[in-house]
């Protein structure tokens, strides 16, 4: 079986489907998960999470948001008179705490990291 390389997590503010599934690849590999073993725990296909992954935009918006969240990637949104300033505190913490933007943190093993293991919420 192949390593999964994991990928940092994109800069926290969204603009569009390229960044979103940044993030859900960056939430993908981060737990050491490949794309075959996601699709079959996430009961999509291959293809769908690649599209995904890839930023086509054309998987449905609640897919696309499940997915994220059962792989460990939470979306917010904020109003836009407000989107400056949560983008600061974002990046701010993204900087105090980097271990969790940039992949997988070595001292735990792999089959702690993984978000899919835990129960989902309905």
């Amino acid at each position: 079986m192949r390593k999964v390389k994991a990928e940092p997590f994109p800069a926290p503010l969204i603009r569009d489907a390229g960044a979103f599934g940044q993030a859900v690849r960056a939430a993908r590999t981060g737990a050491g998960i490949s794309l075959e073993a996601a699709a079959q725990a996430l009961s999509i296909s291959k293809a769908t999470l690649s599209d995904l992954e890839g930023g086509k935009g054309t998987v449905a918006l609640g897919t696309a948001l499940r997915v994220a969240r059962d792989l460990g990637a939470v979306m917010f949104a904020t109003p836009l008179a407000v989107h400056f300033e949560a983008s600061t505190v974002l990046q701010g913490l993204r900087n105090a705490h980097p271990e969790p933007w940039g992949g997988i943190d070595s001292e735990r093993p792999a089959s702690s990291r993984q978000p899919l293991e835990r129960e989902r919420s309905t």
